[in-house]
């Protein structure tokens, strides 16, 4: 058991790309026997992902989405592994780095490649509204259910050829039919290159499938290549045309995109070479599983799932000794393994070895078997985190200026941050002095400089994601809004960072990913990085104090409110409950991404169009909840509020997570206020839900509300919303939020 107070330094990162077979089972033994001093990434450009051996079922109408998907976020929030949805454009072996398009790059110790393999499509098919390419499964699946509402509110005849006859493509062509069979005119064709449908299968499967396909009146077409498209109609290597509405690749596999440029060894056909340790034969810190490489040994092995999932454990185990310096094991593909093909009737077809059936006890095992498998990856707490020889050592940590990340990190991250320059910073981040200077000049702040004055806030929390960068544009955005939502305009930032105990290379990538995410989030909003500090201790945290401009006269108060004020809400509540549930493994990605959406939105545009509007009360919705801050108002006012609580916007799957008991920590201390909310006897609790980069409220006169909201909503502020009144208040009590 994990001693009390220890903190295990992060020595080591893995970086898992692609979430498949392999990946997913290293994922769950992280969760339930962790590395000590290793921290793991997942990266996937889906947040969701479906079981590929249940998606033909759940095209069918067998499962449900939720029966057959993973959801990623649970999951690795459960494990206590990072999750990145996003798309990988180029690995650098050599400095050990992986890059994305819109985020810094992620640096590795060990690099594990799960990235599948893609169908092969003619270029000039590419990107078609009528082509549809089987993988990946999540967005396949998208396609087909719009085919399927395409043709239900446009019922005409319907050409849909399948490209491939291997075990997918079969699999895939019956589930379809028996989805597409009930428009009227449809009409379902199969092209096989091959000589024989299931040509890795007995030839008895090939005869049961083709049987099927006879009895459902789907065309299979054997030893027909297509080698082009053109007018609506495939081009066949014969020379003749096959006429398609729509067209299904689910050919033979073809390798990612990103490995081309990486460096590392390809087979002939362009996927990674490995060793039987899974492991690059030109670098050892580089790992493959799945689909997506060959192994030299064995150069014919077939690409199943089967032996991505035996990959898993041995990954796991070879990753934890390459970091330890121990030998590695082989990986040893079993020589016979089980494979079970839904036939979309009740039915599956049963192979192994030679043996080879067809029978609904079949399907009832394939289904116990796949319902098993995702079963491994609904999500559990972890277990506590071993520690390793040495960890104490890193209890006797300095503290006070000692505990300041070390000058080589700071210098280097430095160098790499692309920080603007502004006429008006003297000397910033980069000047290497005490402290910032810029130059003192009304004009060059406010075009009315008579009137100028400074405001000045500070913010600083600890972060409540594992992405550094995202925590970055997050924390940048949470502590400027206090200035916005003042109507003034922020100039510039100083950073206060506290990363966790790690190597100077962790430390460093981190500080870059977190300083990366907050730049971007100040560039977009005119604030200039000037300088910070940093230092180190058991977690990250950001905080930032701000330095803006304002007007006198033109500044928002708390206290402005006057009687007939309708109050407008900008943004949804609910980030509380949801982040203390995504920290327990129970916000699902569905909510999670709009949730990030929605704190990723600055106030900025809100507080410009309420100053159109002629607002002078405004405050942002933080810490102390809906309730806790508009009472501030009221109080400062010395006026009441009445509130349509069904009017106050919340983030999908608040009530659903907090109907489980899952709230913030903070949210039985904002509910002491519960005494100054009438009207109900239990007020709801999305009133005190405290809220990370929340929204503003605002009181807008009557006359301008309709314009007001229309402008909101015209800026990206859908959620925004009047959600009540300002009111008289009884000058014999309190102010009072009054529920209606």
């Amino acid at each position: 058991m994990q001693s009390s107070g220890v903190v295990q330094p992060i020595e080591k990162n893995v970086l898992l790309l692609g979430a498949g077979n392999a990946h997913l089972g290293f994922v769950k033994r992280f969760g339930m026997q962790p590395l000590g001093g290793v921290a793991v990434t997942l990266v996937s450009e889906y947040p969701v992902i479906p079981y590929s051996a249940m998606t033909p079922a759940h095209l069918a109408g067998d499962y449900t989405w939720d029966e057959v998907t993973i959801d990623l976020v649970r999951l690795c929030a459960s494990m206590k592994v990072r999750f990145l949805a996003a798309r990988a454009i180029q690995i650098e072996p050599r400095a050990q780095r992986v890059h994305f398009p819109d985020r810094p790059p992620l640096s590795y110790d060990v690099l594990s490649l799960g990235l599948g393999s893609l169908a092969v499509c003619p270029p000039s098919l590419l990107g078609a509204p009528n082509s549809i390419i089987m993988r990946p499964m999540g967005p396949f699946v998208n396609r087909i259910a719009a085919l399927d509402d395409e043709l239900r509110r446009q019922p005409r005849p319907f050409h849909l050829v399948v490209v491939g006859g291997g075990a997918s493509g079969c699999e895939l062509t019956l589930a379809l039919h028996r989805r597409l069979a009930k428009h009227t005119g449809l009409r379902l064709t199969l092209l096989q290159s091959n000589a024989r449908l299931l040509p890795n299968f007995p030839e008895r499967a090939a005869t049961l499938v083709q049987r099927e396909f006879t009895a459902r009146g789907i065309e299979a077409r054997i030893g027909t290549r297509v080698t082009d498209s053109s007018d609506g109609s495939l081009v066949l290597e014969d020379g003749s045309r096959l006429p398609f509405d729509a067209v299904v690749w689910a050919t033979h596999a073809a390798p990612p995109d990103v490995l081309r440029a990486a460096g590392l060894s390809l087979n002939p056909s362009g996927f990674l070479q490995v060793r039987d340790t899974l492991q690059s034969v030109t670098d050892d810190a580089v790992f493959g599983t799945g689909d997506c490489v060959s192994f030299v040994s064995r150069p014919d092995l077939p690409k199943t799932g089967v032996y991505a999932v035996r990959q898993g454990r041995v990954l796991f185990d070879n990753v934890a000794a390459y970091l330890r310096e121990r030998p590695l094991t082989p990986f040893r593909p079993q020589p016979l393994y089980l494979s079970l093909l839904n036939t979309a009737d009740g039915e599956a077809v049963f192979r192994y070895g030679p043996l080879v059936l067809k029978s609904r006890w079949a399907r009832r095992l394939k289904d116990r078997i796949d319902r098993n498998w995702i079963d491994k990856f609904k999500p559990v707490g972890p277990l506590a985190v071993p520690l390793e020889a040495g960890a104490e050592d890193w209890q006797m940590r300095c503290g006070g200026c000692g505990s300041k990340i070390s000058g080589d990190v700071l210098s280097a991250v430095l160098k790499r941050l692309d920080v603007p320059d502004d006429p008006r910073i003297l000397m910033g981040c980069r000047a290497g002095e005490d402290a910032a200077v810029h130059r003192v000049r009304p004009e060059a702040f406010s075009a009315d400089p008579g009137n100028l004055v400074e405001v000045q806030t500070i913010d600083f929390f600890k972060s409540f994601v594992d992405d550094p960068f995202l925590f970055g544009r997050l924390a940048a955005l949470h502590a400027v809004s206090d200035i916005h939502a003042m109507n003034a305009r922020p100039f510039t930032a100083l950073a206060m960072a506290t990363l966790p105990y790690a190597r100077g290379p962790v430390q460093e990538a981190m500080l870059f990913e977190l300083l990366s995410g907050a730049l971007r989030t100040f560039r977009e909003l005119g604030v200039v990085l000037t300088g910070g500090h940093t230092t180190e201790g058991a977690e990250l945290a950001l905080g930032f104090a701000v330095t803006g401009h304002g007007e006198e006269g033109r500044l928002f108060q708390k206290g402005n409110l006057q009687p007939g004020d309708q109050l407008i809400l900008t943004k949804s509540v609910g980030s509380g409950a949801l982040l203390a549930a995504w920290m327990r493994g129970a916000c699902r990605a569905e909510w999670f991404e709009p949730l990030t959406a929605g704190m990723l939105q600055a106030n900025a545009p809100a507080a410009a169009i309420f100053a159109r509007a002629g607002v002078t009360a405004c405050t942002d919705i933080t810490g102390f909840g809906l309730a806790g801050h508009l009472l501030e108002m009221l109080d400062a006012s010395k006026l009441s509020a009445e509130v349509q609580a069904e009017r106050v916007p919340l983030y999908a799957g608040f009530r659903e997570v907090a109907q489980t008991g899952i709230l913030s920590s903070l949210q039985r201390d904002n509910a002491k206020v519960g005494c100054r909310v009438h009207g109900q006897a239990i007020p709801p609790p999305s009133l005190f839900d405290p809220q990370t980069s929340g929204g503003l409220l605002a009181g807008v006169k009557a006359e301008q509300v309709a314009t007001t909201l229309a402008e909101l909503r015209a800026v990206g502020f859908t959620a925004a919303a009047v959600i009540g009144s300002v009111v008289p208040s009884d000058p014999d009590t309190v102010p009072l939020i009054q529920l209606r």
